[in-house]
């Protein structure tokens, strides 16, 4: 792992830095950042921190770039493809080998290149003579930043190497796992971090650059995993009070599109010729013989009613030699003609409003109907009235499936959560064992650090 992360953690940090004048440079041991020039600044330590969103944005379907939103949604009950590449039907047989590149690139390496940029920052940043706002908004992203990827990390592959160091970088050959605990000890205290360092008002114009309120809103999306039901409530309830800044859009269709209302958090694509890299991913090109790569699961698509504004303005369809296929429609641009319209949606708030519900339902705050009422209404659909108790919880977790499907695998880690992912998936999925609520630790570095152990059902 040594030589790896020699060339390619900041080797392809320094990459995509320099490609771009908005961006620098952030070196390789924290000894070396904290000697160099990178931090002192205003102007090059701010275009280190946006390197950062850069690098995060600029690969497609990475761990941060739509990658969880189409291969988590095929390892679920959302989605289903008709490509016959072997690494993704892995996916979709919910089948993952060790070997995967999908399971390596994507969702173990692009995580631990961001967290070694963000622990570089953070070492930087400390003795970084820049004024102490701007000091303290700049460290507040970076905590948030490393706990948002190991937050993906520990999800799907339990315990992992906590790195918190970038003076850690030589002994990467040595590492061990992390328990999935002490991972979420340090998401947690990283997010206290953010907290606390973070304005309340938005970096630049948009919402691309987390606030306070976005490190509220991992919080909550984190709690809500994690069954700390009174956290969920407070952090909710904290950002739903900002109605001058966060409303649950009217229109359907504008939802994910830059400026929404709902957006707490949004990212850019990399690319100049595509809005988001989910649309150009779900939406087919015009060829009257050419499929959707990626279908809504027909069973997800019958959850809907016919009275349902997502159904309509969410899942749309095309006909290719009489047969019809859907596919996920909340971003509606292929190939960008011009200005961008749409931008990733990370985080929105009718997921808070989702979060909030569940936990005000598991504290037996009667209101919780009514957060759950605010989204049904929205699709148009009628006011549930007398549910309480598992059966509203039922469907608050029904509400999820329809209203936050094809969005970062929340279907599939709220599967797991609530206890429900052998139930749901193996019946659907021919490769399912029980293992598989984990995925593999990748062959890649199981060879390059001997101590890494592998996950139950993958040796």
């Amino acid at each position: 792992m040594k030589n790896r992360y020699s060339c390619i953690l900041f080797l392809t940090i320094a990459s995509y830095f320099v490609s771009c004048k908005k961006f620098v440079q952030v070196g390789p041991p924290s000894n070396q950042v904290a000697s160099s020039t990178v931090f002192l600044t205003a102007e090059t330590a701010t275009a280190a921190i946006n390197g950062m969103y850069s690098a995060m944005s600029s690969t497609s379907l990475n761990f941060a770039a739509g990658g969880p939103t189409v291969y988590l949604g095929l390892y679920s009950d959302e989605l289903a493809t008709v490509t016959t590449t072997a690494n993704i039907l892995e996916f979709a047989d919910s089948k993952l080998s060790p070997a995967n590149s999908i399971v390596y690139n994507n969702f173990w390496r692009f995580p631990y290149q961001y967290i070694y940029q963000a622990n570089s920052c953070i070492a930087g940043l400390q003795e970084s003579p820049i004024p102490n706002t701007l000091r303290s908004q700049l460290l507040g992203e970076s905590y948030f930043i490393r706990a948002f990827c190991y937050w993906q990390l520990v999800s799907m592959f339990g315990d992992v190497p906590l790195v918190v160091s970038s003076s850690d970088f030589d002994s990467n050959s040595k590492m061990e796992r992390t328990t999935s605990n002490e991972v979420m000890k340090q998401i947690l205290s990283d997010l206290a971090q953010a907290k606390s360092l973070l304005s309340t008002s938005y970096p630049t114009s948009g919402r691309y650059r987390p606030n306070y309120y976005t490190a509220l809103a991992l919080l909550s999306r984190i709690h809500t995993y994690l069954g700390n039901w009174n956290e969920v409530l407070n952090n909710s309830n904290e950002i739903i009070a900002q109605s001058s800044t966060y409303l649950l859009e009217a229109d359907l269709s504008k939802v994910f599109l830059i400026g929404s209302n709902e957006a707490i958090w949004q990212t850019s694509a990399g690319q100049s010729t595509t809005d988001t890299y989910e649309g150009f991913t779900f939406v087919p090109a015009t060829s009257t013989t050419i499929r959707p790569s990626y279908l809504v699961r027909t069973t997800l698509y019958d959850a809907f009613t016919a009275l349902d504004k997502r159904k309509a303005n969410w899942i749309a369809s095309k006909v290719v030699s009489g047969t019809t296929y859907r596919y996920p429609f909340k971003y509606k641009v292929r190939i960008g003609t011009g200005t961008k319209v749409e931008t990733q949606m990370m985080i929105r708030l009718a997921e808070i409003y989702l979060n909030r519900a569940e936990a005000k339902a598991k504290l037996g705050d009667a209101t919780a109907i009514d957060d759950l009422n605010k989204i049904r209404t929205r699709a148009g659909l009628s006011i549930l009235t007398s549910l309480n108790g598992q059966a509203l919880v039922d469907a608050i977790i029904q509400e999820r499936r329809l209203e936050l499907f094809a969005e970062w695998g929340l279907r599939y880690f709220d599967l797991k959560r609530i206890g429900q992912l052998d139930a749901t998936l193996a019946p659907i999925k021919s490769g399912w064992v029980i293992t598989g609520s984990l995925f593999p630790i990748p062959l890649t570095e199981m060879l390059a650090a001997p101590n890494l152990t592998q996950n139950p059902g993958y040796n």
